[in-house]
């Protein structure tokens, strides 16, 4: 039992040994490099919303079941509401 424990133990402390941890001041700078890459000048476009979707078959439930929540899904926002 004793001998689990050491090694055990060894294992452990050699496993802590070898991780090192990146310093933030590193870290920092390319963060800062990725972060400019994503900045432009341009900005996003508008989300897409129920007023872009043309009417027709795709928005009524009947033609597309999957508009339709899981019986789990209803069951679940009904026990929910207060």
């Amino acid at each position: 039992m004793k001998l689990i424990v050491g090694l055990f133990g060894l294992a452990f402390l050699a496993a802590c040994e070898t991780t090192t941890i990146t310093p933030t001041a590193t870290m920092k700078p390319a963060l800062a490099d990725r972060l400019a890459v994503l900045n432009t000048d341009e900005p996003m476009p508008p989300a897409e919303g129920p007023e872009d979707v043309a009417p027709g078959p795709a928005r009524d439930p009947t033609h597309n079941p999957g508009l339709v929540p899981s019986p789990l899904l209803r069951y679940s926002a009904a026990s929910m509401t207060p």
